[in-house]
Protein backbone atom coordinates (compact mmCIF):
# COMPACT_ATOMS: atom_id res chain seq x y z
CA UNK A 1 0.00 0.00 0.00
CA UNK A 2 3.18 2.39 0.87
CA UNK A 3 4.18 1.88 -3.25
CA UNK A 4 0.80 2.59 -4.30
CA UNK A 5 0.97 5.68 -1.94
CA UNK A 6 4.52 7.09 -3.53
CA UNK A 7 3.50 6.20 -7.11
CA UNK A 8 0.22 8.21 -6.81
CA UNK A 9 2.10 11.31 -4.89
CA UNK A 10 5.31 10.86 -7.28
CA UNK A 11 3.42 11.18 -10.19
CA UNK A 12 0.87 14.37 -9.37
CA UNK A 13 3.87 15.94 -7.99
CA UNK A 14 5.80 15.66 -11.02
CA UNK A 15 2.79 16.98 -12.88
CA UNK A 16 2.39 19.98 -10.80
CA UNK A 17 5.80 20.79 -11.06
CA UNK A 18 5.81 20.39 -14.60
CA UNK A 19 2.82 23.00 -14.47
CA UNK A 20 4.42 25.16 -11.85
CA UNK A 21 8.09 25.03 -12.37
CA UNK A 22 8.99 27.14 -9.57
CA UNK A 23 7.79 24.71 -6.74
CA UNK A 24 10.30 24.04 -4.30
CA UNK A 25 12.81 22.30 -2.98
CA UNK A 26 14.06 20.81 -6.52
CA UNK A 27 14.86 24.34 -8.38
CA UNK A 28 16.64 25.30 -4.82
CA UNK A 29 18.49 21.82 -4.86
CA UNK A 30 19.68 21.58 -8.71
CA UNK A 31 20.49 25.37 -9.95
CA UNK A 32 21.37 26.99 -6.81
CA UNK A 33 23.31 23.68 -5.31
CA UNK A 34 24.65 22.15 -8.03
CA UNK A 35 24.95 24.40 -10.80
CA UNK A 36 22.72 23.01 -13.48
CA UNK A 37 21.02 25.34 -15.82
CA UNK A 38 20.83 26.08 -19.15
CA UNK A 39 19.65 22.75 -20.60
CA UNK A 40 16.37 22.29 -21.77
CA UNK A 41 15.31 19.54 -19.53
CA UNK A 42 15.31 21.43 -16.74
CA UNK A 43 12.09 21.75 -16.16
CA UNK A 44 11.88 18.30 -16.22
CA UNK A 45 14.09 17.65 -13.76
CA UNK A 46 13.37 19.66 -11.09
CA UNK A 47 9.72 18.16 -12.01
CA UNK A 48 11.19 14.49 -10.94
CA UNK A 49 13.28 15.39 -8.13
CA UNK A 50 10.03 16.97 -6.77
CA UNK A 51 8.09 14.31 -7.35
CA UNK A 52 10.57 11.94 -5.80
CA UNK A 53 11.30 14.63 -2.75
CA UNK A 54 7.52 14.72 -1.87
CA UNK A 55 6.71 10.96 -2.92
CA UNK A 56 9.33 10.12 0.10
CA UNK A 57 8.13 12.37 2.30
CA UNK A 58 4.78 11.34 2.12
CA UNK A 59 5.29 7.49 2.29
CA UNK A 60 7.24 8.02 5.28
CA UNK A 61 4.21 9.61 6.75
CA UNK A 62 1.95 7.28 5.02
CA UNK A 63 3.86 4.17 7.05
CA UNK A 64 4.68 5.89 10.93
CA UNK A 65 0.44 6.76 10.48
CA UNK A 66 0.12 2.92 9.46
CA UNK A 67 2.29 1.26 11.94
CA UNK A 68 0.70 3.53 14.54
CA UNK A 69 -2.58 2.41 13.74
CA UNK A 70 -1.80 -1.07 13.45
CA UNK A 71 0.25 -1.02 16.69
CA UNK A 72 -2.64 0.31 18.60
CA UNK A 73 -5.66 -2.06 17.32
CA UNK A 74 -2.75 -4.82 18.37
CA UNK A 75 -3.10 -2.68 21.80
CA UNK A 76 -6.68 -2.37 21.83
CA UNK A 77 -7.30 -6.32 21.05
CA UNK A 78 -4.62 -7.26 24.26
CA UNK A 79 -6.97 -5.13 26.48
CA UNK A 80 -9.72 -6.89 27.82
CA UNK A 81 -12.42 -4.73 26.68
CA UNK A 82 -16.11 -5.51 24.99
CA UNK A 83 -19.02 -3.77 23.90
CA UNK A 84 -22.39 -4.00 25.86
CA UNK A 85 -25.13 -5.55 23.72
CA UNK A 86 -27.66 -4.07 25.33
CA UNK A 87 -26.70 -0.27 24.92
CA UNK A 88 -23.51 -0.41 23.14
CA UNK A 89 -21.16 0.92 26.25
CA UNK A 90 -17.02 0.08 26.17
CA UNK A 91 -17.34 -2.01 29.54
CA UNK A 92 -13.90 -3.65 31.06
CA UNK A 93 -13.88 -7.40 32.14
CA UNK A 94 -14.56 -8.06 35.73
CA UNK A 95 -13.27 -11.53 35.63
CA UNK A 96 -11.11 -13.73 32.47
CA UNK A 97 -9.71 -17.50 32.82
CA UNK A 98 -9.02 -19.60 30.26
CA UNK A 99 -10.57 -22.83 29.46
CA UNK A 100 -8.78 -25.43 26.96
CA UNK A 101 -10.77 -27.89 24.80
CA UNK A 102 -10.27 -32.10 24.80
CA UNK A 103 -7.63 -33.23 22.44
CA UNK A 104 -8.80 -33.73 18.60
CA UNK A 105 -8.12 -36.53 16.66
CA UNK A 106 -4.89 -35.26 15.77
CA UNK A 107 -3.97 -33.89 19.66
CA UNK A 108 -4.66 -30.45 18.60
CA UNK A 109 -6.18 -28.42 21.89
CA UNK A 110 -7.84 -25.41 21.36
CA UNK A 111 -7.06 -22.72 24.50
CA UNK A 112 -9.65 -20.18 24.94
CA UNK A 113 -9.90 -16.82 27.06
CA UNK A 114 -13.31 -15.66 28.18
CA UNK A 115 -14.33 -12.89 29.97
CA UNK A 116 -17.04 -11.51 32.33
CA UNK A 117 -18.44 -7.90 32.17
CA UNK A 118 -20.88 -6.34 34.02
CA UNK A 119 -22.22 -2.88 32.41
CA UNK A 120 -22.39 -0.53 34.71
CA UNK A 121 -24.96 1.69 32.53
CA UNK A 122 -27.32 -1.08 32.07
CA UNK A 123 -26.34 -3.67 34.50
CA UNK A 124 -26.35 -6.44 31.62
CA UNK A 125 -23.93 -9.32 32.98
CA UNK A 126 -22.67 -11.04 29.53
CA UNK A 127 -19.44 -13.29 28.40
CA UNK A 128 -16.97 -12.93 25.56
CA UNK A 129 -14.01 -14.46 24.28
CA UNK A 130 -11.37 -12.66 24.54
CA UNK A 131 -8.62 -14.30 22.26
CA UNK A 132 -8.66 -18.11 21.07
CA UNK A 133 -5.31 -19.66 19.91
CA UNK A 134 -4.27 -23.59 19.03
CA UNK A 135 -2.12 -25.79 21.48
CA UNK A 136 -0.92 -28.88 20.91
Amino acid sequence: MGAVVFVIVFVLLTLISIAVPSLPPAETIIVNWLGISGTGYDVYITAIVNGLIYGVIVWAAFSIVNFAVKRGKKKAEKTNLATCPKCKNIVVASKTWTMTTRPSSTGKRTQMEIGLFDCPKCGKTFRRMLSKKDVY
